[in-house]
């Protein structure tokens, strides 16, 4: 199912924080302003700097910011780093067969049209839209 994990949730709240500020967020600031825990929202950042999304900065004068090239990026871009799996069906994302194949007439018809059509949206939608 097309759920946001707490990963991609709490990487939008980092974001929405970034996107205000023109220079390095100390993690211990984000920490205090969101309430989320530190160890994950560290490791989070870790993989949105890894993505490109983030520029971090260690030491003293250290800490985390919004990159340039965040504009180019979609919400299917984001999403991606952290969700698994971007469908609606849990069938859909298992290689096992359902015991219920032979039955489903739905199956087929939400692959091809509203699953296609979400991602579609998806890939259309810049991330800077979700985060203003």
């Amino acid at each position: 199912m097309l759920t946001l994990n707490k990963q991609s949730d709490y990487g939008l709240i980092i974001l929405n924080k970034l996107i205000k500020e023109k220079k390095l967020v100390p993690l211990s600031r984000l920490v205090e302003e969101t309430h989320l825990p530190p160890r994950f929202l560290a490791r989070i950042a870790a993989v949105l700097v890894k993505k490109k999304f983030l520029i971090s900065r260690e030491g003293r004068i250290g800490g985390y910011m919004l990159s340039s090239s965040v504009d180019n990026y979609s919400l299917f871009d984001y999403l991606s780093i952290f969700e698994k799996n971007l469908t609606f069906l849990k069938c859909l994302t298992t290689k096992k067969k359902c015991k219920y194949d032979s039955v489903c007439c739905h199956k087929s018809n939400i692959k091809t049209k509203l699953n296609d059509i979400v991602l579609k949206q998806l890939k259309q939608i810049a991330l800077l839209e979700i985060l203003e």
